[in-house]
Order: C-alpha cells, then structure tokens, then sequence
C-alpha cells in the first residue's frame, strides 16, 4: 500500500525520501523515526524532515503545527540555497504564505557566498491582503528595489503527515512522490539542543511578582527582595502612551497603537533589593494603571507598522535605551519634555522621578543600556487595565541564559 503523498496517484514526476530529525546543521541532528516524528506532527510539536533527491539534501521542511509554523528550505545540486518559504497561521484553521524568498546567481559560486551574490527577491504578505516585494539584481553589491500593491496571500489547508505535496508546490517544487528514507548519506549529528525553535516571541514572565512587596527572588546565588512605590500620575492629554529613552523623545519615539480614555493615571515602579547589599537597588518594571481591574491576559505594545509575525523565538518589539534610563510620556507632551533627560543625572539617586508637573515619570533602567518590552493588560471585557514596561530584570528563559 503506497504511503504518504503517492496516493495522489496523477501527476507524480519526482521522487523525494524524507529523513526525520530534530534540525538542519551541517547534517541531519537528533535524527526521528518515521513514528516518533508522526506523534510530534499529531501533537504540534517541532520537528525537522529533510528531504533528499537522488541521495542528496534538496529540501529542508521545519514543521511547528502548535505554533502555526511552516518554513520550507530548498537547495540546488551544488548544497546553495536556492528560495525560502514561510507560512503561518490564519487563526482560522489554514496557513498563509507569510514570506517567500529566492535567490538566483551566477553557477560557479560556491554555498556561502552566493546568498550575498546572487539576485535576490523577497515577497512578504500580509493576512490583510498587503504584499510588499523587494528585489536586488546583485544581492548585497547593487540596489534594492521595493514595491508595494495589494494581494491576497496563497492559503492552504495545515496538511496531514507527510501529505505535503501542495506546501512543496507552493514552495516552488514540482509535483513529488514523497516515501520514507531507509538509508542515506547525509551525516549525522547529536546535540543538546535543537538547531532552530520555533517562532515564539518573548513572553511576560512573572509580570505580577514584579510589584509585589517583599516578594524574593533567586538571582544566581543572591537573593532580591521586591517592592513597589508610588512614582506619582502621569498626564494623558491624548491616550497615545510614548515608552522610550527621554533622550530620544524628538528622535524616533513613537506611542503604541493602543489608545487609552484621556486623564491622569497613577505610575507605580518596582524595585529590587539586593539582600545582601541593600545599597544596590535596580528598576524592575513601571506600571502605568489605567484601572483598577486585574488582567486576564497580557500583548505587547506594537506601534504602527509591526506585526508579531515578524518576531522569532523570544524576540520582542520594544524601545531601545543609551541613556540607562527609561520614561513614559504622552504623545501630545513629548515636545515639551525633549530635554527633560539632561537635568535627571542618570537617575542614580532616587531611581525614579515625576518631572515637569507630570507630564513625564523616567526611572532608571534596569541593567542599564538596551531594549525593553512593553506589556498591555486586560481585563475580562478586553478594556485596558495597564501598561507594564518591563526591564528584564530576571532571566525569561534559563536555556537562552545558557546560550549567552
């Protein structure tokens, strides 16, 4: 009994074997049976199929069906990766072509330079039906071309296991008989890790232990102690929340897509302690309340123009520091403020401060220098409760800290 995507029947011109693993890297990782890779399909789980064409890698599919999550890799006879296509979840059912790249370059160059060489284009859709094209005849040498129209993105049904014969022609293969592997010459590896995760962007971790007097935290071998204090109310003129580094107010500061009634709203900072330094005190997140209703559920502050399908695992949209410190403002105020950073002396002593009659609270953040989130809370009937901007104060993730 034939399996997989020759039941098909009509129109089979090639033949694919498919090897199962847990990634591509250099060679086939943590390699799968054909069952144990099926159970992690049923489940959502990632995986990797790498499929072969007369014994060598022509493709490499990475599968995250919880996540929504299709990309398909495709390479020539000479190993160089020819297009690159990315599909995501409609929130309906179906996936969407999210991104399809393709590269296209001169033969006698080798894998690792000809994705800087050779011509490349680079198709992103929008669920909303937008498409945006960008074209480089000369790679990373000559000039880049971007166009912009309106176009429903390609959609397809999420397909069973194995039965990936539309998502391999939507990826620009042609129509494929695809069959287990028995053997085959690709190498093989191990690792402790897989060699790609999904695309799931950062989460807010712990958001509430942040305020919550006297909470302790481990970090590392030294312990934290929480607290919370009143930084004073924030005037919102116009509901636009700014998050931002005050010393770039009249640079790139934008406000979040998300508009609040207009008022004065109270601005909490959370501190942390060490125990055994009490002189050593850091910003662990400011809180702007908007009511005072409890949040069921928690997204990140976008500003116009980002999509969260564009973040990769862990990643996050937030706002950049250079200053060591962090402010809200509103968006009608930010000229009036422009300046305000000079006169805060690194907010070394106290960590926090209202200035300029409220129309500006800044603390210190964090660490210091970086990029920092922004959480929006909501309630049980989807109204706003607060906005947190978290300084990322303790690790999210102990496997990405291992990384480091």
């Amino acid at each position: 009994m034939p399996t997989g995507d020759s039941l098909y029947g009509h129109g089979v011109i090639a033949r694919l074997e498919v090897v199962y693993c847990d990634g591509w890297n250099d060679g086939v990782v943590n390699p799968l049976t054909a069952t144990a890779a099926q159970d992690r399909d049923a489940a959502g789980e990632p995986y990797t199929a790498v499929l072969l064409k007369d014994g060598r890698r022509h493709a490499v599919m990475d599968v995250s069906w919880a996540d929504e999550y299709c990309r398909v890799s495709r390479f020539d006879a000479a190993s160089r990766q020819v297009s690159c296509h990315e599909l995501r979840g409609t929130g309906g059912g179906d996936l969407f072509l999210r991104r399809a790249a393709t590269w296209d370059g001169p033969p006698d160059v080798g894998e690792f330079e000809y994705p800087h060489v050779a011509a490349r284009t680079c198709i992103t859709y929008r669920l909303s039906g937008k498409r945006t094209d960008v074209v480089e005849p000369r790679g990373d040498l000559g000039a880049r071309h971007e166009s912009r129209s309106i176009q429903p993105p390609p959609r397809l049904p999420v397909p069973g296991f194995r039965r990936w014969r539309e998502l391999l022609s939507l990826a620009g293969n042609t129509p494929v008989e695809i069959v287990d592997a028995v053997h085959h010459p690709l190498p093989v590896r191990t690792a402790t890790r897989p060699p790609w995760r999904p695309p799931r962007p950062l989460r807010p971790h712990g958001i509430e232990l942040l305020f919550t007097p006297d909470a302790q935290v481990d970090y590392h071998d030294r312990q934290l102690r929480l607290s919370a204090h009143s930084a004073g109310r924030l005037h919102l003129p116009s509901g636009r929340l700014i998050a931002a580094d005050p010393s770039s107010l009249d640079l790139d500061a934008k406000p979040s897509d998300v508009t609040v009634p207009l008022g004065t709203y109270p601005v909490s900072v959370g501190l942390a302690t060490f125990v055994d330094d009490p002189g050593h005190i850091r910003v662990t997140a400011a809180r702007l309340d908007i009511s005072d209703r409890p949040a069921v559920r928690w997204e990140l502050a976008l500003r116009d123009g980002q999509d969260p399908l564009d973040l990769g695992y862990q990643q996050f949209f937030g706002f950049g520091v250079d200053t060591g410190m962090a402010c809200y403002v509103d968006a009608d105020s930010a000229d009036r403020v422009v300046d305000v950073w000079r006169t805060l002396d690194g907010l070394v002593e106290p960590r926090y401060r209202t200035t300029d009659s409220g129309n500006m609270v800044a603390w210190s953040s964090g660490w210091g220098d970086g990029a920092y989130p922004t959480w929006i809370g909501y309630d049980t009937s989807d109204a706003v409760t607060c906005f947190i901007a978290d300084m990322l104060l303790f690790p999210t993730d102990s496997e990405d800290e291992d990384d480091d």
